[in-house]
C-alpha cells in the first residue's frame, strides 16, 4: 500500500527502515512525548517484531517518507475495531531539528485519516496525547479533531503523573472539514 500526499508517500514498513524506527523507540526524547514504556530495543527484538507484521490484521503501520529528507517516521493505526468502525491513531517523527515543525506530522496525519475514512471505511479515529505534547495536539486540531475529554493521571513521566488529552474524528466532520 502507497499513500501520497504532497511531498510524503506513506508506504510499508521495509527492513531497511527497522534501524530507523529502534531508533525512535530508543530516543528518549520521542519517549517523553509519548505513553511508551520507555524499555531499549535491541536489534533482535527489533527483527523479531518484524517478523511478525504481516499476522496483525487489527493495525496499519506505515513509513513517513518524504522526498526531501527520505524516511522520517510512522503513522501507525492500531486498536482497528471493524465492527464499531473505529481505530487508535499513533505518529512518531525522527528527532532532528530539520524535521521538526515543517508540517510533515500534519500531512501524514491527514492522509493516513483521509484513507481510513475513504478506503478502510471507519467511522471515527481517537488519539491519546500526553498533556504536554502539544505539538501533535495542534497537529490533530489541524487535521479536525476534536477534543474529547481527559484521562486524568493516566502517564508517569518525568516523576509524576500525567494526563492524558483524548482527541477524535468522525468521518462526517471529516468530509466537511477535509483539506
Amino acid at each position: 500500500m502507497i499513500i501520497r500526499y504532497q511531498d510524503i508517500v506513506l508506504r510499508a514498513i521495509e527492513f531497511t527502515d527497522l534501524e530507523l524506527i529502534r531508533e525512535m523507540i530508543n530516543d528518549p526524547e520521542i519517549e517523553n512525548m509519548t505513553g511508551g514504556g520507555g524499555l531499549p530495543v535491541s536489534k533482535f527484538q527489533q527483527e523479531q517484531w518484524f517478523k511478525g507484521l504481516g499476522e496483525r490484521r487489527n493495525e496499519v503501520r506505515l513509513i513517513i517518507d518524504t522526498e526531501e529528507h527520505g524516511p522520517i517516521g510512522t503513522v501507525i493505526l492500531n486498536n482497528i475495531d471493524y465492527r464499531n468502525l473505529s481505530a487508535e491513531f499513533h505518529s512518531k517523527i525522527a528527532t532532528s531539528k530539520e524535521l521538526r515543525g515543517r508540517g510533515y506530522g500534519t500531512k501524514a496525519t491527514y492522509a493516513l485519516v483521509k484513507y481510513a475514512f475513504e478506503q478502510m471505511n471507519l467511522h471515527c479515529i481517537y488519539s491519546h496525547i500526553i498533556d504536554y505534547n502539544t505539538a501533535s495536539q495542534r497537529v490533530k486540531e489541524k487535521c479536525g479533531f476534536k477534543k474529547d475529554g481527559i484521562l486524568r493521571k493516566r502517564i508517569y513521566k518525568n516523576g509524576g503523573y500525567h494526563d492524558i488529552v483524548v482527541w477524535s474524528i468522525l468521518k462526517e466532520d471529516f468530509e466537511c472539514g477535509g483539506k
